[in-house]
């Protein structure tokens, strides 16, 4: 694979990262009476960066302070989101408290505001009925007031200061992601663990499997499902009659998803009732050959190698020679699947579903009870076992 750095990728910031440098620029502008161009931010990788602000006000009891969200060279939905901060005291608009703080007796209490996310489900990080500003860039927040009045040496006592952490366009933004499956209902979440947003990250992908997983556990699913891709979870959603958390879309992270599952399951009479017991796989058959073939993190393998496999699959169920040099020539698996239809071949799916359902069956080591649906190119249930 191609390092990321000779490639030229930029990094971007967290939303976390530009809520802190907000925080920070709102705390100088109230204290100074000055507007900030940018700040210094300490990230929680120990490096500072400096980042600018993208405005700034200041009124007798309060300052507001926004960053423009940068993602970088990653495809992130929340790239060129403003992040604002109103910090004041007095009699102004808060919010839903997240937490709060003290410097020199004076309390900072932080509150997400329009824009910012409620926590409605449990297994997340932030308990239910507060602001989806997960425990990272709390701390972080935190830090940059306490820089901001540290380097400035500020004296403040006994004052009483609120911070709200706002995102305009947030509630929109929200739309585009999986928040309201995890239970985060009217915004976006602040999140970050190390400040910076790597280009093409999959950790971010790979944090939201984890906590759909531990939404849906502390909702008492018992089954879940993973899917390869949306069109493939609707059919699903119609055809199994389980809560929504239940629904996880992993996306080419099978592999992944299931080793996360797998500490979660245990099968047998004496499985505590909180516990998974089963585990059902949904997906195209573009995917399911993939998976079929061992490939379990589907977007790095070479599809050559699953056209092979499913030729080895329809010699096995009788396929003539000039059938099988055209599955090995074939442009797509999707290819495969109307060549496998028009020959009258379609023994070959309920193949390729067992070798899903034994290969996944290595990965769960009998932790969970397995289930496999094949969906087909016209949103038609193809095969389920």
């Amino acid at each position: 694979m191609e390092d990321k750095k000779q490639r030229g990728l930029r990094k971007g910031y967290t939303t976390g990262t530009c809520a802190a440098a907000a925080s920070k620029a709102a705390a100088i502008a109230f204290l100074t009476k000055k507007k900030v161009k940018d700040v210094e931010v300490t990230l929680p990788v120990g490096k500072a960066v400096i980042i600018p602000v993208h405005r700034c006000g200041i009124e007798s009891e309060r300052a507001i302070a926004s960053v423009i969200k940068e993602a970088g060279d990653d495809p992130d939905v929340t790239n060129g989101a403003e992040i604002v901060c109103e910090l004041g005291v007095g009699s102004l608009e808060y919010g839903v408290k997240a937490f709060e703080f003290t410097v020199h007796s004076s309390r900072f209490t932080v509150y997400g505001g329009k824009g910012i996310g409620i926590v409605t489900k449990p297994g997340l990080a932030i308990p239910i009925g507060e602001p989806a500003i997960n425990p990272v860039p709390r701390k972080m927040i935190e830090e940059a007031i306490k820089e901001a009045i540290s380097n400035f040496k500020f004296q403040i006592s006994n004052f009483k200061f609120s911070v709200t952490i706002s995102v305009p366009n947030g509630e929109e933004i929200a739309k585009k992601t999986m928040n309201a499956r995890l239970g985060i209902i009217g915004g976006i979440s602040i999140l970050g663990t190390t400040g910076i947003v790597e280009p093409v990250s999959l950790s971010a992908y790979r944090d939201s499997i984890k906590c759909a997983i531990d939404v849906a556990m502390a909702s008492g699913c018992k089954e879940i499902v993973f899917s390869t891709g949306r069109s493939s979870e609707k059919i699903a959603e119609q055809i199994l009659n389980l809560p929504e958390e239940a629904f996880i879309l992993v996306g080419d992270h099978m592999g992944f998803a299931l080793k996360e599952a797998r500490g979660k399951g245990r099968v047998g009479w004496a499985a505590p009732t909180n516990t998974l017991r089963k585990i059902t796989l949904v997906g195209q058959f573009g995917k399911f050959s993939k998976l079929a073939a061992g490939h379990f993190e589907t977007h790095c393998s070479d599809s050559s190698v699953e056209l092979e496999f499913l030729a080895h699959l329809a010699k096995e169920a009788g396929a003539k020679k000039d059938i099988l040099e055209g599955i090995k020539n074939a442009n797509t698996a999707r290819h495969v699947f109307f060549m496998l239809k028009e020959q009258g071949l379609e023994s070959i799916y309920r193949a390729v579903c067992n070798k899903v359902k034994e290969n996944t069956g290595k990965i769960v080591e009998g932790k969970a009870e397995l289930g496999c649906m094949l969906i087909g190119y016209d949103n038609e249930v193809v095969e389920k076992l």
